[in-house]
């Protein structure tokens, strides 16, 4: 007797889909297996670097210095947000191979908001952290969702690190920060993973209301991270550094991970995460960072930028 054949067959559907779960299953895992790996004791690195090279900021001019200390202490107080969000993450996150990711990245965390501490201290006085980075800060750190969290932290703060940690480390401006950032940026590339492989998980459960409550909370995130460059644009002119190829960089590596999202689980999570290089994104980007410099942009634009950057490094004193 012939045995009637089933359609479609189910069963090939399943195993595949089992297959792909396994498989970014094992890559979450994989991120906790790596930090145990890569793991460097902060307290020893800076201090053999402080052997080799002196104290730091040793032949530095204090202009630079000064321009040096703002940056790190916005970045140094990033780390500690990041700490303090990884580890609500490890606490809240029910997935056992994302809480191992997390747990994992709250002693990366902790490490790096340390060795920043130090390495600020020993360039002089700790400057205060101005407004419009606080609120960002604490906007991310008080989101109501897990989704909210990882998106701030891990597309916003964490790609905004790495690139940083890069072009300080390119630099030259310190022996010290030529050595010691790579550790950074090894590890803050890491942590860009479970963004990428969580996020979406956490998409497919939302409802419209969420997903666009979410995606209102990432535009948010983005506008006071825009306005906060304004006011370290000169900073950043001291050190060396070409802001529009940090910007640019930036913008390339949050919609590689978007990408990354879309593919791995599909263009569903495009309704709640945004793409940078999207939409009005690179007409923005050419207004704050102009493509040959502000000095060759329009007398209107100049005059525009100058007095957006006036007001928003007041409105940063007066937050």
């Amino acid at each position: 007797m012939k045995t009637a054949t089933v359609f479609p067959p189910l069963h090939m559907l399943e195993a595949m889909a089992e297959e792909d779960a396994s498989q970014k299953t094992r890559r979450l895992a994989r991120l906790y297996h790596l930090t145990q790996q890569n793991s460097w004791d902060g307290k020893v690195v800076l201090g053999a670097l402080v052997d080799k090279h002196g104290l730091p900021g040793g032949e530095m001019a204090e202009e630079k210095r000064q321009a040096l200390s703002r940056v790190l202490t916005i970045l140094m107080w990033g780390e500690l947000a990041a700490w303090n969000i990884s580890a609500d993450l490890a606490l809240r996150i029910e997935d056992m191979d994302a809480k191992m990711a997390a747990t994992a990245q709250v002693f990366d965390e902790a490490r790096h908001f340390y060795v920043l501490r130090d390495y600020v201290k020993a360039l002089g006085a700790v400057p205060p952290l101005g407004g419009l980075p606080r609120r960002l800060l604490g906007k991310v750190l008080n989101a109501p969702t897990l989704a909210m969290k990882l998106i701030g932290m891990q597309l916003l703060f964490e790609t905004n690190a790495v690139v940083i940690f890069r072009r300080i480390s390119e630099s030259d401006v310190c022996p010290i920060l030529t050595e010691l950032l790579p550790y950074f940026e090894r590890d803050e590339s890491r942590h860009v993973g479970l963004g990428v492989m969580y996020v979406p998980r956490l998409i497919e459960r939302m409802d419209p209301a969420e997903a666009r409550r979410t995606s209102r909370f990432q535009v948010e995130c983005v506008l006071l991270l825009m306005a906060g460059t304004f006011t370290v644009r000169d900073d950043f002119a001291r050190l060396g550094l070409d802001h529009r190829l940090m910007a640019t960089r930036v913008t390339a590596m949050q919609e590689e991970i978007v990408e990354q999202m879309a593919a791995h689980h599909g263009e569903s999570v495009l309704r709640t995460v945004l793409n940078p290089r999207a939409g009005f994104g690179p007409k923005i980007l050419d207004f704050i960072h102009p493509p040959n410099g502000l000095d060759a942009a329009s007398p209107l634009h100049r005059s525009v930028h100058r007095g957006l950057q006036r007001t928003l490094s007041a409105l940063d004193r007066a937050l």
